[in-house]
């Protein structure tokens, strides 16, 4: 049977996107409105996991071993890629066209970008949009970044339009003064205890809280990662008008997590495999909205794609809805920083490097805070055995 998609995909995948970031996944001190525009019509998937916690290695599994999809795309017109990844292993026979982003060297002096535009994603997308927007037609053009594991540019102010509506101002402005003295007040608070390193540092921090480390090191951090997550929105916005401009269906994923203090570590690659480092955010316009809590191996998503190339008038399965917690199929996690690890609905579980056992209860101990391999052994064997 021959299939002709019904229209032209654009995917936008990122490196170190933590879900817990994304106010569509619930996140209070964090909006994305662009994001949540997609998932209020479109579908959500909660419990996307990794299959590799290498983001290299996993995006590689979607652009490498099976391009079917891909070439279902092609009838379209050309795939292309678009990426500020520098250090590439991308295949040719996948992509039609490939533009790499060149990137400068970050350093401990550089200061955030003036501007949305003029960051190292904001260019990406600007290159993404004149791609989309030329006469020729594309089938699918795949939009990757690195810049929340590398460079963390933002302007240090991204909130202006919400501050001019802010309801303080707007109460204490008068005629006369202006803002000068209440944004003198704002700035003079916002400045408590922000140590200017943590306020304006586009190197990506990597480190383990201590006891004695200031409490609040890390909502500062969490902020500086926050204000990256405000500017991957805000240019997704620009996109967003461009894709549905061309009819076209939109992906956003992640390839990695991204520690925002869980287990006491912030940033990327601590020693120890933990669920934060491979939990991934997926969300697909079209139709809805609709929200999977399925347990989903990035495997899937290969299936997915090829889905979305063959026709546009997609449903979830009923028999996926039909499944009980326990017929969902356990995945396992390469890592090479573990011996083993498996995750199934209800557990997940890592062998350490020196055989240590770790045993977390899922959906409900989201970030790994209890370790109860010493209480479950049984469930410990039955997980290493199954696999």
């Amino acid at each position: 049977i021959f299939f002709m998609p019904a229209k032209p995909l654009i995917i936008v995948s990122l490196e170190g996107i933590a879900p817990n970031a994304l106010s569509c996944y619930g996140c209070s001190w964090n909006q994305t409105p662009t994001l949540d525009e997609i998932s209020s019509r479109g579908w959500i998937w909660d419990r996307l996991i990794a299959e590799n916690d290498d983001p290299k290695e996993l995006l590689k599994t979607w652009v490498h071993n099976d391009v079917a999809w891909a070439n279902q795309f092609k009838k379209l017109g050309p795939l292309v890629l678009i990426s500020d990844q520098e250090d590439h292993d991308f295949d040719n026979h996948c992509f039609d066209e490939i533009t790499i982003l060149p990137v400068e060297p970050i350093h401990e002096e550089q200061q955030p970008a003036d501007e949305a535009f003029e960051t190292r994603f904001g260019q990406l997308i600007a290159t993404a949009i004149e791609r989309i927007s030329q006469p020729d037609k594309t089938g699918a053009i795949w939009i990757h970044s690195t810049f929340l594991n590398q460079s963390w540019d933002a302007p240090s102010l991204l909130d202006s339009e919400e501050e001019e509506s802010d309801p303080y101002l707007a109460e204490h402005q008068t005629e006369d003064d202006g803002n000068v003295e209440v944004e003198q007040e704002i700035a003079d608070f916002d400045d408590v205890g922000v140590p200017e390193l943590v306020a304006t540092s586009v190197v990506p921090p990597s480190f383990k809280l201590e006891p004695k480390d200031d409490p609040d090191l890390l909502p500062q951090w969490m902020d500086r990662y926050g204000n990256q997550v405000k500017l991957l929105d805000l240019m997704l916005g620009y996109l967003v008008e461009e894709v549905e401009r061309v009819d076209a269906q939109l992906m956003f994923i992640g390839t990695s997590g991204f520690r925002l203090g869980q287990n006491k570590e912030f940033g990327l690659h601590p020693a120890h495999l933990r669920y934060s480092d491979i939990h991934i955010p997926l969300l697909l316009t079209g139709r809805g909205p609709l929200r999977i809590p399925h347990l989903t191996g990035s495997q899937e998503v290969i299936d997915l794609l090829l889905e979305l190339g063959r026709n546009d008038d997609r449903d979830y399965p009923a028999e996926r809805w039909a499944e009980s917690r326990s017929s969902v199929r356990s995945i396992s996690i390469q890592s090479s920083r573990c011996r083993y690890a498996v995750t199934d609905p209800n557990w997940f579980c890592v062998i350490e490097s020196d055989g240590e056992e770790s045993l977390f209860l899922k959906p409900d101990d989201i970030d790994d805070y209890n370790n109860v391999a010493r209480l479950r052994p049984d469930v410990v064997d039955d997980l290493t055995e199954s696999n």
